[in-house]
């Protein structure tokens, strides 16, 4: 089955983070929005520790400029939107893998045809 998203399923950081989800939910995060919502809040973090105070303006031309360690990798927007996220994913063997774009790290090929349901 393909839908939106997909992720990176051999990252360390985002195995870490799908652990640290059961753990404190019961649950396993979806593969796609839960981990971009949570880099978001990993650059806001970095934002306020780089600009030092709570100071919306700076805060948000850091966000606007910087660069930012995430666990879905390096983040830095471009045009004010986070431009490399995954458009198409398939669930294969149990785990929802990013597809596309192929430039991403850990893209997977499609099955074709599409692996049987369990």
């Amino acid at each position: 089955m393909l839908g939106i998203g997909g992720w990176n399923a051999e990252s360390p950081p985002l195995k870490d983070y799908l652990a640290r989800h059961k753990a404190a939910t019961g649950q396993e995060p979806d593969r796609w929005a839960s981990p971009i919502t949570y880099a978001s809040l990993e650059v806001l973090q970095q934002a306020i520790e780089k600009v030092g105070k709570v100071d919306r303006t700076a805060i948000a031309k850091e966000i606007r400029d910087g660069t930012f360690e995430t666990i879905i990798g390096k983040v830095k927007l471009k045009d004010g939107l986070l431009q490399e996220v995954w458009a198409v994913g398939q669930w294969q063997n149990g785990e929802f893998y990013g597809l596309a774009p192929a430039t991403l790290a850990g893209a997977r090929p499609a099955v074709v045809p599409k692996p049987e349901w369990k």
